[in-house]
């Protein structure tokens, strides 16, 4: 209760602010070429990345497709181009580790990074200018840029309704927010849970143009990545030391432990920088030993800052394994929908363009 007051004056910032956009008050840049947005109202844990790639996997089978993000937690400023950049350096500490693992994925397509939204998708199409549509991540309250289709995700355990504004709850903005969101997914649905479309489109507050759907993860069988973890059979894998820093990883605990015995989980923030000494500290503590047979677990996320200068040497050592993870859709007829929405739009905004 404390702290509402703050929430509440946070909140009003943030709605002042997409009022003047709106009203164009305050200029904001159209997106020359059709623009998917890949954004959220609360802070972090939403799955932005999967969902991310979802988008560009399925747009690229019809469309030239690059991709813009922030770089969130990058130590590099300004714009970057991954494909315009030294391979050396193309990792977390230029992109950011969510770009790369995006880039893992699709190493042709072009992907940058820029703060300022409208400025990287300037430079993007100048650089590439055979693109006909731009995949953004995170970019719903970078109002100086206007994508053509805001998606806006919502966690299934924390929708950001009820919820209010920082630093008394988990949200940028107010949940008001939503209603200019062309589409909304409920991320991370439990694989046991059924839910009930018309409930949750009354309690989100949805508009009736607005469509609902329901995604989880599917996380892929445990893959090697260090010469210690390689040279071990993943099927007899049983006791797991997992290493963790993401915003929520009680889903990926939760599918880990039907299939194996968690040893240990050591939980750091989102997008935590890992030093050597904590990898250090988790080596000593559980695989110094001749004769214990657990491994070490974490995401694609955190691997790729797992390979820092200042961590790879004694990473390299650990029997490591990440967890991929993809986004599926409840039902074959959402996927359907969702598939056929993103494709019309693209090739409606390509002929007023």
């Amino acid at each position: 209760m404390l702290l509402t007051p703050f929430s509440l004056l946070f909140g009003c910032v943030a709605a002042i602010r997409r009022f003047l956009y709106r009203h164009r008050i305050l200029l904001s840049e159209e997106s020359p070429v059709p623009a998917i947005d890949i954004g959220n109202i609360a802070v972090g844990g939403t799955g932005k990345t999967p969902h991310t790639q979802y988008v560009i996997g399925l747009l690229k089978r019809d469309f030239h497709v690059a991709a813009l993000s922030r770089g969130y937690g990058r130590k590099s400023k300004g714009y970057h181009s991954i494909l315009q950049t030294d391979p050396y350096l193309r990792n977390a500490k230029t992109f950011g580790d969510e770009p790369i693992m995006t880039h893992l994925r699709f190493p042709d397509i072009p992907l940058a990074v820029d703060g300022d939204r409208a400025e990287g998708v300037r430079m993007l199409l100048d650089e590439n200018p055979d693109t006909e549509v731009i995949v953004l991540d995170d970019a719903y309250q970078h109002l100086r840029f206007r994508p053509s289709f805001h998606l806006l995700l919502t966690e299934y355990d924390r929708p950001y309704r009820p919820d209010m504004p920082m630093p008394a709850g988990k949200l940028r903005e107010f949940p008001r927010a939503a209603r200019f969101a062309d589409a909304v997914i409920v991320t991370k649905v439990p694989d046991d849970a059924r839910p009930d479309e018309s409930a949750w489109r009354h309690k989100l507050r949805l508009l009736p143009q607005q469509p609902l759907f329901f995604t989880r993860f599917r996380y892929e069988s445990l893959q090697p990545v260090t010469p210690a973890a390689r040279r071990l059979a993943p099927e007899n894998i049983r006791d797991l030391v997992v290493l963790t820093g993401i915003a929520h990883p009680k889903p990926l605990l939760t599918h880990l432990e039907k299939r194996h015995r968690i040893v240990h989980h050591y939980a750091f923030p989102d997008h935590h920088s890992f030093t050597e000494k904590e990898i250090q500290s988790i080596y000593d503590q559980h695989f110094n030993n001749i004769g214990k047979d657990s491994v070490l677990v974490t995401t694609e996320k955190d691997w790729m800052r797992l390979q820092s200068e200042r961590t790879i040497n004694i990473v390299s050592l650990l029997p490591l394994f990440v967890v991929p993870v993809q986004i599926e859709f409840l039902t074959e007829s959402q996927k359907d929908t969702f598939n056929q929405m993103l494709t019309d739009h693209v090739r409606r905004k390509e002929n007023e363009n």
